[in-house]
């Protein structure tokens, strides 16, 4: 039985697993406006922006002095400022949750969030510097870093900042109208914005030009197909499962009568066996009892004379 145990566990386990993986669609970012110099790293190829140029995990974007870039993300756009550096971390669906995930990476410099888009459950939007983590939902928040500090500042919704450099101190929202710094070995406070980091942001906001026509088309278009290629994998999935629940029922029914044969196999086994047995047994008490026949002495009668 622990055999039979073991022999169907194997297939139902890697149906199991098969299920639980996540399989990801790499997702885009699209520039929409630029100015000055700014630059698109991936790899080891470095290419000069342009609008209409895509966006996506693992690249990088460098702005010079003077230089701005509008990079939008389906509903969802930054605005990455002068002088700055950012790493596309994380752009993709997960297939099995639905779920959106971005994170970025600015390593110098100042970039501008705008989520627009109401975030899922399990969808995720992040910005990370050396120092810090700022989550949200939907909001429009400010991220300025150098490697040593990094400062997060509100203008709409909530976001909650985290200290990467001390993992043990708890997290804070930063709620609309507030600004917070992040630093090595200091308590992070939340404060008023200041007079100079409101006026900033006010102005990219202002600033922020609207999608381009072809830009959302393309959007729709690369939605459309990533939608498609969800309906196709979980297609898949469900084929796939439905293989296995069939091999499984096979191997089940196999041993099932695999066993039979064998405990047929084992009573036959154990019948002439027994059989054998009682003859050897009877030939035996036969034999025992020619011999003693064989030795039995011999008793002459004698006649009496008496009369």
């Amino acid at each position: 039985m622990k055999r039979l145990a073991y022999m169907l566990l194997i297939p139902l386990v890697a149906g199991g697993l098969y299920c639980k993986k996540e399989t990801t669609v790499q997702r885009e970012g699209i520039v929409n406006f630029l100015s000055g110099t700014v630059a698109i790293i991936d790899g080891q190829n470095r290419s000069a922006a342009r609008v209409g140029d895509a966006v996506r995990q693992g690249m990088t974007i460098t702005t010079g002095p003077r230089s701005f870039v509008d990079i939008y993300f389906d509903e969802n756009a930054v605005k990455i400022l002068e002088n700055s550096e950012v790493e596309i971390a994380e752009l993709e669906l997960i297939m099995k949750d639905d779920a959106e995930k971005t994170r970025l990476y600015l390593k110098q410099g100042k970039m501008f969030s705008r989520v627009a888009k109401k975030l899922a459950k399990d969808d995720s939007y992040q910005v990370a510097t050396p120092t810090s983590t700022a989550g949200v939902r939907g909001t429009e928040f400010l991220v300025a870093s150098d490697e040593l500090k990094s400062l997060i500042a509100t203008l709409n919704g909530t976001v909650e900042v985290k200290n990467d450099t001390d993992p043990e101190q708890k997290a804070v929202e930063v709620p609309e109208g507030k600004q917070v710094e992040v630093e090595k070995d200091r308590k992070m406070t939340v404060e008023e914005l200041s007079a100079e980091n409101k006026k900033l942001l006010r102005d990219i906001k202002k600033d922020f030009r609207e999608m381009k026509r072809e830009i959302r088309q393309r959007f729709e278009k690369k939605r459309h197909e990533i939608r498609k290629a969800v309906r196709d994998q979980r297609e898949k999935n469900r084929d796939a499962v439905d293989r296995q629940k069939e091999l499984d029922r096979e191997n089940v029914e196999r041993q099932k009568a695999t066993d039979k044969e064998n405990i047929e196999r084992i009573k036959e086994t154990a019948d002439t066996t027994a059989a054998e047995s009682q003859d050897n047994v009877t030939r035996q008490a036969e034999e025992s009892k020619e011999k003693l026949e064989s030795v039995k002495p011999e008793i002459k009668k004698f006649k009496s004379n008496i009369e």
